[in-house]
């Protein structure tokens, strides 16, 4: 499995060994909603209990997909369960979906758990391809605390999107620019929420009355301050080009 889902130059013979070469096969991935973070920093009882977990996590799955697909593959590779299910037919990707729903559904919160369905593979090359789907997906349920508990990375897909950049500027050490800079150092100077009334005002797509009411202010103390944040952040708020770089800067940096 873990030779078969890498890719690379011993994936076909792999693949051959499973007997799904030449069969059109979806890739899922289940995991804990327990992050690494939280093993890494456990006792070591309660690491030898998430192991345990995870092992009983592996066999459940097992049953379950052989019972559905006796061809299907199942492995733990490292904290990750991945299974390989055979498909046929039109409905292949919504029928993986309802197969690790159902199995979801029947754990329950035994074992809270999470699962990213990939798009379906056709040889060893689109099995790494679909793993690699299937754990962007993972990531992004993880983030967003199980809600949804399965999911295909079209489901997530701009989410998925704003984390693989919020990882890029985390490495570069970037810092936020233009507009949201000077409103963000305004804010922290004079105490203001210039800030947060943009952020209520992009959320509600320019409906002041909207956003008035997420910040509890009358609708006409919010025009104020729509107005005091396009003059202190010289933030033209009739461009889109300038919307969106504000909206994007407020999705990926850490700003409260």
């Amino acid at each position: 499995m873990g030779t078969a889902l890498e890719g690379g130059a011993g994936a076909r013979e792999a693949v051959d060994r499973l007997g799904l070469n030449g069969r059109p096969t979806v890739v899922l991935a289940l995991c804990e909603m327990r992050t690494p973070a939280d093993t890494r920093t456990a006792a070591a009882v309660q690491v030898a209990d998430h192991a345990n977990d995870r092992q009983r996590l592996t066999d459940a799955f097992a049953m379950h997909l052989s019972a559905v697909q006796p061809a299907s593959a199942t492995a733990l590779i490292g904290t990750t369960v991945y299974g390989l299910l055979p498909v046929s037919g039109a409905d292949q990707e919504p029928w993986a979906v309802r197969v690790a729903t159902d199995f979801i559904d029947r754990i329950g919160d035994r074992l809270p758990s999470i699962v990213g369905v990939g798009p379906t593979a056709l040889d060893a090359e689109g099995l790494a391809h679909a793993r690699q789907y299937a754990d962007r997906t993972v990531r992004v349920l993880r983030e967003l605390g199980g809600a949804p508990r399965v999911a295909q990375l079209s489901d997530v897909y701009i989410s998925s999107l704003l984390s693989e950049l919020r990882d890029q500027v985390t490495v570069r050490g970037d810092r936020v620019t233009g507009p949201l800079a000077r409103l963000v150092s305004y804010d922290a100077v004079h105490g203001t929420d210039l800030v947060r009334t943009l952020r209520a005002w992009l959320d509600a797509f320019g409906d002041v009355n909207a956003a008035a009411a997420v910040l509890f202010v009358h609708p006409n103390t919010f025009r104020y301050r729509l107005r005091r944040l396009a003059e202190v952040g010289e933030l033209d708020l009739a461009d889109p080009d300038a919307r969106f770089a504000a909206l994007l800067q407020l999705r990926i940096f850490p700003i409260p």
